[in-house]
Formats: structure tokens, sequence, C-alpha cells
């Protein structure tokens, strides 16, 4: 699905942007709302902390074989 959709804006002229950040052997051991708590402590925007929130309250996992 993802080369599917490189591959669809690469046709069309559009650059495609990939970010990936694979944290979950530090983050699946971490109590989520410490963490959100501690960064805040340390004057992390809260627009930011909303994001992370918002982003690991949706997780979900695939695994596909590319190739």
């Amino acid at each position: 699905m993802l080369r599917d959709a490189i591959e669809y804006f690469n046709k069309r002229g559009s650059n495609v942007y990939l970010a990936s950040l694979e944290a979950s052997k530090a983050f699946c051991r971490v109590n989520h709302f410490e963490f959100y708590l501690t960064v805040m402590k340390k004057f992390v925007p809260v627009a930011f902390v909303n994001i992370i929130m918002n982003w690991y309250s949706k997780l979900t996992v695939s695994i596909t074989e590319l190739g």
C-alpha cells in the first residue's frame, strides 16, 4: 500500500516525504500518563504533547511484506 501511494504521487509529479519513528522498545515500558506529565514539566509545548497523546492513543500494528 505504501509503495502504491508513493508511485501514485510520483507519477503526478509530487514529492513524497516519509518519516518513521521506531519507539516500541522504549515507549511500551513507559507509563504514558507519567510520560506526558514529565514532558509538560520540561516545558515541551502543549500542542506537541497533544499530538503525541493523540498519536499514541490511536496506534495500530500492521505487518506487511514488501517485495
